[in-house]
């Protein structure tokens, strides 16, 4: 049974299927009144050129559209909705007679007439909507409910533009308004006060909409909405009686329509009642007419469709009605449901007709609902995987399941297409959003031709997607030396179906780009290949590799090699001087009288003289073939001289000449911002390979031999010798020597206060290391500690000084004795162990009044050993409470760049510019610059080896106000500390 069209003798409903040639054939049965139709003649054929035109148009476009067609002279209204294969489905209203303009209330009787005179009620919602698209082809209709005891406004059905099923709030000015003019026409609707509730207008596009209510009869209220997406003229008088009489019969249909226990009709007969649904839908609005004529035909209480989700037990709800109404979205488990066991099943239906929630104990959602009965659809895709569920839930046991089961199974190709059709367009958007991404994507075929390009990948050719389509992948690729052939490229997608490397990519404008491309292989049901390709701009990260690689092996000033370049060469060069048997020379070049420059006129003079050196070196090495150079100190550089001769008489003439062409290279002046500069180098010399030598030896021979040159005079070279070695043993008895002290507690600490300039008060102490051995004169600090500083040593005294300085801070808080600050040295090696910040954590523990009164002091060349690793270091330390010192500050390399990093509170003046604060104007200026600095960083500021009167006064007048030296105190011992503080 169908509804009529809205006049008999106006139209009449037919369907047909519409092929790729144009041709038509029926689905129903045509009129008598309507010429047979030649299954092999074009439609076109029968149609004006303007129809013509307009036809093929919308098919080409490929959407579901309305049009009117004249055909062989009568007019048709049609609706096409694309399917399968190229072909559509075309429903037609074909004119009987000429069509009148005026829709009166008539007609409306007649339809009402013919309503009652039928036995039931099935299909009149759907059908009604229909006639009321038909007329007034609104873009969405919408029917509430008004739940009072709610205040909400609840969708029992949509039909059109895409809405998502959620309540809204009654708002009881709207609704009262709505009932007194019994309709309310709205322009502009997102900026309609009445409208504030219906947020979704202003989302969705919607721009005029029409409400009228729903006249149920002794229960709450309802309202008909057609909402418009394009701006539209006011209502007729004649259009709101006629939407005013249609909203009547929908609310008599949602109430009058009867529930049956289980399906009455035959399989047949209930399939063509769903016939119109089946043939004029697609997409949602078939969902949802599905899930309202399944409910009503069978009587179930909930009717869902549901998507399996990818690689997960669940299913995504895609439409769903339940006892009277649409429902939202929403997902569940499989585990332990009707549906589990259904899709394990062979069969396609699955009939569950009693008992349904002693069956499935654990499904929650049939618990909730009171089901009873089952029956569910388990679907699949073509390859035989599980594509969706059709359900629908009985709250009374089935009597007969026959022709339910029947009618699942008619409908099973049905839904199967729609719901593939809903998860590939799925796919197409996740895939059209992933596509366009910042990575470049490309799609080749099986001959590496580009048949689809993103913008990105476009962008970093230099090109528009559509002029890389055609293109051979590999005619991309700026051939290189070393880059992957193609053949291995080929072979590893042939072997294994992917390959991934660096290629590098051939823009329009002849640049290249370094890229990492990705090809993954794919291959379809048919067995043709396409390949699927990421390419991702790696120039920044080589840039980024390059400049860190650079920052590794090269002096950032000189833009020489460094020290740990020379260290890796010098292992290679000795080696490869072994394989030869060739012998070479290491000279280590120390500037004399570098540091006299630097301190007088200043760091900036200083790096542009060292410049100029670097750059004459380099010039000497160009001359000398296989020389390398490199700047491993402030003012130390090394020369290493391969392949000088094979004997050692030979080799050390060679290198002779090598040593005065040096002194020669130095004798011409450097010449300074009006400066002319002379400088000589004093040149250690090593020989390799030698004997018993390792390879860490010949910087360390170098090294050696360099002291005695400058002992010598300036502008000498001199070889290392074995009798050299006897300074080298004199350091290793000292650092036995130092290891015996400290077992022996021979060690101990000094204190020095530290004081504010102005008034003297006290502002901390400094602990100093002394030794002291028995029955022997007290060892000087810059005698042993290098010596320690040279090996793990220096590591177990940093820890003792700690122990003993954090003991010694205690007791003195304990006792109301003391400074209430501490600070403590801390060198390179004993800052960059592993377990340093864990020993401090146990200190602190141990000791907690040291929280926040110990400060530790570091140089700034311990912090740019490593500077990532330092910082971080450092944020911890500060963390724990300590406080944190850069001592010697401003003899060390790029402080001002890296200060503003680091997590510390207090600057320490080097005494190298205290010492002529009061005389020289550029030490002066540097301090009135670190000061500046250090007000505006918030820093404490301590200057060091304050001796004179004048140099106090001079810091005074420059601001700084802190500082320690044998003006003020000299280092003391514990004892003398207390009782110099007694007397303060």
């Amino acid at each position: 049974m169908s509804l009529p069209a809205l006049s008999q003798a106006q139209h009449t409903l037919c369907f047909f299927r519409l092929d790729p040639q144009y041709r038509l054939y029926p689905l129903t049965p045509l009129p008598a009144d309507v010429d047979s139709l030649d299954p092999d003649t074009s439609l076109l054929s029968r149609l004006n050129n303007d129809d013509r035109q307009r036809l093929e148009q919308h098919c080409q476009a490929g959407q579901a559209t309305r049009l009117g067609l004249t055909v062989d002279g009568r007019r048709w209204q049609c609706h096409l909705a694309p399917v399968e294969h190229g072909h559509w489905l075309l429903s037609a209203e074909i004119d009987r007679q000429e069509n009148r303009d005026e829709r009166g209330l008539m007609e409306w009787r007649l339809q009402r007439q013919w309503r009652r005179d039928q036995d039931d009620g099935h299909g009149q919602l759907p059908a009604l909507l229909d006639i009321l698209t038909g007329q007034l082809q609104p873009d969405r209709i919408i029917l509430w409910r008004h739940y009072e005891h709610e205040e909400l406004l609840r969708p029992l059905y949509s039909q059109g533009l895409p809405f998502a099923l959620r309540p809204v709030r009654a708002d009881r000015r709207y609704l009262r308004t709505l009932h007194q003019r019994g309709g309310l026409s709205f322009g502009n609707c997102a900026e309609q006060p009445l409208l504030g509730a219906f947020d979704y207008l202003a989302a969705d596009g919607i721009r005029h909409r029409l409400d009228v209510p729903l006249p149920f009869a002794g229960g709450p209220g309802g309202l008909l909405s057609l909402e418009y997406a394009q701006a539209h003229g006011p209502m007729s008088a004649t259009d709101m009686q006629f939407v005013a009489a249609l909203a009547a019969q929908l609310a008599e249909a949602l109430e009058q329509t009867p529930v049956l226990p289980a399906p009455a009709l035959a399989a047949d007969d209930l399939l063509t009642r769903l016939m119109p649904l089946l043939c004029r839908h697609t997409g949602q609005d078939f969902f949802n007419r599905l899930m309202l004529q399944l409910a009503s035909l069978t009587g179930a209480s909930t009717v869902l469709a549901g998507l399996q989700l990818p690689q997960a037990q669940r299913i995504r709800v895609i439409a769903c009605h339940r006892q009277g109404q649409l429902c939202p979205p929403f997902s569940y488990d499989l585990a332990g449901t009707p549906c589990a066991f259904s899709r394990q099943s062979r069969e396609p239906v699955c009939i569950h007709a009693c008992g349904l929630a002693e069956r499935f104990p654990d499904d929650a959602m049939l618990h909730e609902q009171g089901a009873e009965a089952y029956a569910g659809l388990s679907l699949r895709d073509s390859d035989g995987r599980p594509l969706g569920v059709l359900v629908l839930l009985f709250d009374h046991p089935l009597s007969d399941s026959h022709n339910l089961k029947e009618l699942l199974l008619k409908l099973e190709p049905r839904v199967t297409a729609e719901l593939r059709h809903r998860r590939d367009e799925e796919h197409l958007m996740v895939a059209a959003a992933a596509f366009e991404t910042r990575e470049g994507i490309f799609i080749a075929n099986g001959r590496m031709q580009i048949q689809r390009a993103n913008q990105a990948f476009a962008r970093m050719c230099g090109q528009e997607p559509d002029s890389l389509v055609g293109l051979s992948v590999l005619s991309l690729r700026n051939k290189q030396p070393d880059m992957t052939d193609v053949g291995v490229i080929l072979r590893a997608l042939h072997h294994q179906g992917w390959w991934q490397g660096e290629q590098q990519l051939a823009r329009a404008d002849g640049r290249t780009l370094p890229v990492n491309l990705r090809i993954s292989q794919i291959q379809d049901g048919l067995g043709l290949r396409h390949y699927v390709c990421h390419a991702e701009d790696i120039s920044e990260q080589k840039s980024s590799r390059e400049r860190i690689e650079k920052m590794a092996y090269f002096d950032e000033l000189t833009g020489l090699h460094n020290r740990r370049f020379m260290v890796e060469h010098i292992s290679h060069t000795v080696a490869l001087a072994e394989h030869e048997s060739t012998r070479g020379a290491l000279l280590l070049l120390d500037l004399d009288g570098f540091k006299n420059i630097n301190d007088s006129l200043g760091y900036a003079l200083g790096d542009q003289l060292l410049i100029q050196v670097a750059q004459r070196l380099q010039h000497f090495c160009d001359a000398h073939d296989d020389t390398s150079l490199a700047r491993i100190a402030s003012d130390e550089f090394v020369l290493l001289c391969p392949r000088l001769g094979h004997g050692y008489s030979s080799t050390k003439t060679r290198t002779e000449q090598l040593a005065k062409a040096l002194n020669e290279l130095f004798l011409s002046p450097f010449e300074l911002d009006g400066l002319r500069l002379h400088l000589s180098v004093s040149a250690g010399i090593s020989l390799f390979p030698a004997t018993g030598v390792e390879l860490e030896e010949y910087l360390r021979q170098a090294d050696t031999a360099t002291h005695m040159a400058k002992r010598i005079a300036p502008g000498s070279h001199v070889f290392f010798s074995p009798e050299m070695a006897q300074e080298v043993q004199e350091r290793l008895q000292l650092s036995n020597a130092l290891q015996q002290a400290l077992r022996n507690e021979e060690l101990t600490l000094h204190f020095q206060p530290q004081l504010r300039l102005d008034r003297h008060a006290l502002l901390g102490v400094e602990a100093l290391l002394r030794w002291q051995p028995p029955g022997r004169p007290p060892v000087p600090p810059g005698h042993f500690i290098p010596v320690a500083e040279e090996t793990s040593l220096i590591c177990d005294i940093g820890n003792w000084v700690l122990q003993r300085a954090c003991e010694r801070l205690q007791h003195w808080h304990r006792q109301g004795l003391g400074p209430e600050r501490l600070s403590v040295n801390i060198s390179a090696r004993h800052f960059h162990s592993p377990d340093f910040t864990t020993r401090l954590e146990t200190l602190l523990q141990q000791f907690p009044a040291c929280r926040h009164r110990l400060t530790l002091e570091v140089t700034e060349s311990v912090i740019l050993e490593n500077l990532t690793e330092s910082r971080a270091r450092m944020s911890r330390l500060k963390a724990l409470g300590l406080g944190l010192s850069i001592d010697d500050f401003g003899t060390g390399y790029s402080s001002f760049a890296y200060l503003k990093e680091l997590p510390v509170d207090e600057l320490k003046l080097d005494r190298a510019f205290i010492r002529h604060v009061d005389t020289a104007p550029r030490d002066k200026a540097i301090i009135a610059c670190i000061l500046q600095l250090a007000r505006e960083l918030q820093l404490t500021v301590v200057a060091e080896g304050v001796e004179t009167e004048a140099q106090r006064s001079q810091l005074l007048t420059l601001g700084c106000t802190a500082g320690q030296g044998f003006l003020m105190a000299r280092p003391m011992p514990e004892a003398a500390l207390m009782a110099w503080l007694a007397q303060a």
